[in-house]
């Protein structure tokens, strides 16, 4: 330290004795104008600055505010008997079924994707560079554009993705780096045993994706039998008439058990008896 001090008094004695040129009035009156130049710079590039992160801020907070604030959560519900129509954000249409519930952002400008609680036909418009999900209490289904079904039977503990065309993605929370791809005509289904698997279904034996009839052209009997055991809940007796018979009909959805039998038993020449104690369905050689 006492060194230090040593060598700035050799400066300022030398600074002292030292003889300087005389300089004018001009000359100090630039100076001091040049000083205070540098002095109000650095204040004024400070406040630039400032005002630039606050406007950043502000940009990024309405932007915020716009996808997260603004864009609210629209929840739709089915308590009717038929499927209702929910048309989203992006164009895709959704038939939700009975007893569901649908939830999605007003807005599908950041990300695409709805919950879903129940059951609900999916056709999904094509986005190449953005994918949809769908997520239940157990599963998530991703896809880019295709048209589906997510049966989320609550009372069973399970869960179902049946697919009719394009492809999806299926994920189950909790099991992670495990993906199933399924093809049209395949279903994922995870059971509440914690197992998951796949089969398969016959695409035009169902009225999930909202047609309201399905032409069904030289389709096994029995094949249509298992169908109409699934719809209406009766099951069908086998035999040596129905063994590797075909047939050719067209099959309205608002067509009753009944009068699908009446039909089937003047195209096949068979007779059907109904017992509705036991929901069980009969066939005679007529």
């Amino acid at each position: 330290m006492n060194n230090y001090e040593n060598d700035i008094e050799r400066i300022l004695e030398k600074a002292w004795h030292t003889t300087c040129a005389p300089v004018s009035e001009k000359q100090v009156s630039d100076s001091w104008l040049n000083v205070e130049k540098h002095i109000n710079y650095r204040p004024r590039r400070r406040i630039y600055r400032a005002s630039l992160a606050a406007a950043i801020l502000m940009l990024l907070f309405s932007t915020y505010y716009f996808f997260e604030i603004y864009n609210p959560l629209i929840t739709v519900n089915n308590y009717a008997m038929i499927d209702k129509e929910v048309n989203l954000p992006d164009g895709s249409l959704v038939l939700l079924k009975k007893g569901s519930e649908l939830r999605y952002k007003e807005s599908f400008k950041k990300s695409r994707g709805v919950e879903l609680e129940g059951e609900a036909f999916f056709n999904v418009v094509k986005d190449s560079l953005k994918e949809f999900q769908v997520k239940t209490n157990h599963t998530v289904t991703r896809v880019l554009g295709t048209s589906f079904l997510v049966n989320e039977k609550n009372g069973l503990g399970e869960t179902e993705v049946s697919l009719y065309s394009g492809k999806v993605l299926v994920n189950v929370n909790g099991i992670l780096n495990k993906t199933w791809s399924i093809i049209p005509g395949e279903s994922f289904i995870y059971n509440k045993e914690g197992e998951a698997y796949v089969t398969h279904f016959n695409t035009l034996l169902s009225f999930k994706n909202g047609n309201l009839f399905t032409d069904l052209n030289a389709i096994k009997l029995e094949s249509l039998f298992d169908f109409l055991s699934d719809r209406f809940d009766y099951e069908f007796a086998k035999n040596e008439f129905t063994k590797d018979k075909l047939v050719t009909l067209r099959i309205n959805k608002s067509d009753s058990l009944t009068e699908i039998l009446k039909l089937l038993s003047i195209i096949n020449h068979t007779k059907y008896e109904i017992d509705h104690a036991t929901r069980q369905v009969n066939v005679f050689k007529d």
